[in-house]
């Protein structure tokens, strides 16, 4: 009966240890497809970061760059950057042109509405500045405004954005199959956990420990990248880039902090069950040990 009890316990200590590991699994899975395969998740990254901020003063060099060569003061942009390209009207594309990245297979940014505004802004300071006697004013116009919104859709876009849809959708699937077969595992983990024992807080303390070393193992990745602040040193160019790079890390770290606090109370409800059961089966009459289990 000893040795059989031993066997048991053997078996149960190496399906606790494979339950931890699933549940990390089930947990970094589930993660990953609630932020970094998530379009709504890209959306409020770029809402809470400096990303419209930045990009703003990026659009700006490259707009009065060209404008300087068209004879446009910049002063113009100036207040055209205050009036109408403010930072809602760029993050406003921004989030259309990533939520297009992620579910359309040809994203692209709108620009007629830029463009018909350019138009008018730049009528008027034609008119202001003495050149709407030119012949060519309209085709002129037409054309500046034509490149300034192939300008702004440049530095709004992405490289690759078509292989960064590819890959999004390919590993979506993937992370679906992953996540179903995990979590299906980890029930029969748990399922074949609890039937060998008669005497179930004998499992309860066993899923307490997985739950403890889940817990454990979640917090260690970001505990680690907060205090080494891997992210912070990323090197990205782009400002914009590079804050929404780092939001979006952190955010994802911070979603691995609550799913293994979530594990750390599991760890304690648990924990106070299996001192109730052991209270109860201690106030019972006694029992061989071998019983027991």
């Amino acid at each position: 009966m000893n040795k059989t009890r031993n066997i048991r316990t053997v078996f149960a200590v190496i399906l606790s240890f494979i339950l931890a590991v699933c549940l990390v699994l089930c947990s970094a899975l589930f993660i990953m497809k609630t932020t970094a395969f998530s379009s709504s998740y890209a959306k409020d990254r770029l809402e809470k970061c400096n990303f419209a901020e930045e990009k703003s003063k990026e659009l700006k060099t490259e707009l009065v760059s060209y404008g300087n060569a068209c004879n446009i003061s910049g002063e113009f942009f100036d207040e055209f950057f205050e009036k109408t390209l403010t930072n809602e009207y760029i993050l406003n594309d921004v989030v259309k042109y990533y939520d297009a990245v992620y579910n359309s297979p040809k994203a692209t940014i709108d620009t007629s509405d830029l463009q018909t505004k350019l138009n008018q802004a730049l009528h008027v300071y034609a008119s202001e500045n003495g050149y709407d006697e030119e012949e060519t004013l309209d085709d002129d116009i037409n054309l500046i405004a034509k490149e300034l919104c192939e300008i702004y859709t440049s530095v709004i876009s992405l490289p690759s954005d078509n292989t960064i849809h590819m890959l999004i959708a390919r590993f979506s699937k993937l992370l679906n199959y992953a996540l179903i077969g995990v979590a299906g595992f980890t029930l029969v983990d748990a399922a074949v956990l609890f039937f060998i024992f008669k005497e179930k807080r004998h499992f309860v303390r066993y899923l307490v420990c997985s739950l403890a070393a889940a817990c454990l193992m979640l917090v260690a990745l970001p505990l680690y990248a907060r205090f080494t602040n891997v992210i912070g040193k990323i090197n990205i160019v782009s400002k914009a880039l590079y804050s929404f790079v780092v939001s979006f890390g952190n955010g994802v770290l911070n979603a691995v902090l609550v799913c293994s606090a979530v594990f750390a109370v599991l760890t304690a409800i648990f924990s106070a069950v299996y001192i109730v059961l052991s209270k109860k089966n201690k106030d019972g009459e006694p029992e061989n040990e071998a019983a027991k289990e």
